[in-house]
């Protein structure tokens, strides 16, 4: 790490100073639970809360989604400096700086990287949770409504939040068709300004499809899972994977899915 990784991230001076180098590298320590490594250089006591944090959301997510442990730690990065975060961002995906500086977290399948704030911040379970999709559950497609939609539920479990708050939403109109959801290549960078609206909906949508008790949703959360995975890894497959996906697990066109949904919430249109 101390050679692959942080060069990435730390100052120019870092570079240029050895002493200032070995410094900087000096403050970093790995706090190691039951399935996580976490790497930081921020304050030991605090960052140690960030274990405890991630060993709960991990185990809620397994607890409601039975996975067998992978055979590594999940890796984690938690740096003290919001800089350090931004640039090791900006150089590990390729973002332009601005995007980086949108982010307070991000993750893939093999890392999970924020900046020190409060270990309970949803932020934490949000992003935490895209890496266990990847890592644990393997399923790294079907469409960002899909992803966003998995980290929006658990991080809002975890944090004592309602998933029906977009229901008002929904009543009145204010939201996309389903086929125009699942389009949708990007929730955070929808063009039309509906980020946050999109992550609400995308996280309701998922609590339907988890915990509905009307068939023929009811009980198949596993077997969309199933043929989910299936699939690989493209992010962003969208609008036809989606709707082959619910077709062939639920025998349901994407609008009768939606109005199954619908019902769920007892809405009518």
């Amino acid at each position: 790490m101390k050679t692959s990784i942080l060069p990435k991230c730390w100052d120019k001076k870092c570079d240029e100073e050895e002493m200032r180098r070995r410094k900087y590298l000096d403050k970093w320590q790995a706090v190691v639970c039951e399935h996580y490594i976490v790497f930081t250089n921020g304050p030991t006591a605090s960052c140690k809360k960030y274990a405890v944090t991630l060993e709960k959301l991990y185990d809620m997510v397994q607890k409601e989604l039975p996975f067998e442990d992978p055979d590594h730690l999940l890796v984690a990065y938690i740096f003290a400096d919001k800089e350090d975060y931004f640039r090791y961002s900006m150089r590990i995906t390729g973002w332009s700086e601005e995007s980086a500086r949108a982010t307070a977290g991000h993750a893939m399948s093999t890392f999970y990287a924020t900046y020190y704030n409060s270990p309970r911040d949803p932020t934490v379970y949000h992003e935490a949770t895209h890496e266990i999709v990847g890592a644990c559950l393997k399923v790294g497609g079907v469409g960002s409504w899909f992803q966003e939609g998995m980290a929006v539920y658990f991080e809002k479990k975890m944090s004592n939040q309602r998933l029906d708050s977009c229901r008002s939403d929904l009543k009145r109109g204010d939201c996309y068709t389903l086929e125009e959801f699942f389009a949708i290549r990007s929730l955070i960078a929808d063009p039309k300004g509906h980020s946050h609206r999109n992550y609400d909906h995308a996280g309701a949508l998922l609590d339907f499809m988890i915990n509905a008790k009307e068939e023929p949703v009811a009980g198949k959360f596993k077997e969309f899972m199933d043929a989910a995975r299936k699939q690989g890894y493209g992010f962003a497959e969208g609008k036809d994977l989606s709707a082959r996906l619910i077709k062939n697990v639920y025998g349901l066109s994407v609008p009768e899915f939606e109005a199954a949904w619908m019902e769920h919430l007892g809405i009518s249109r």
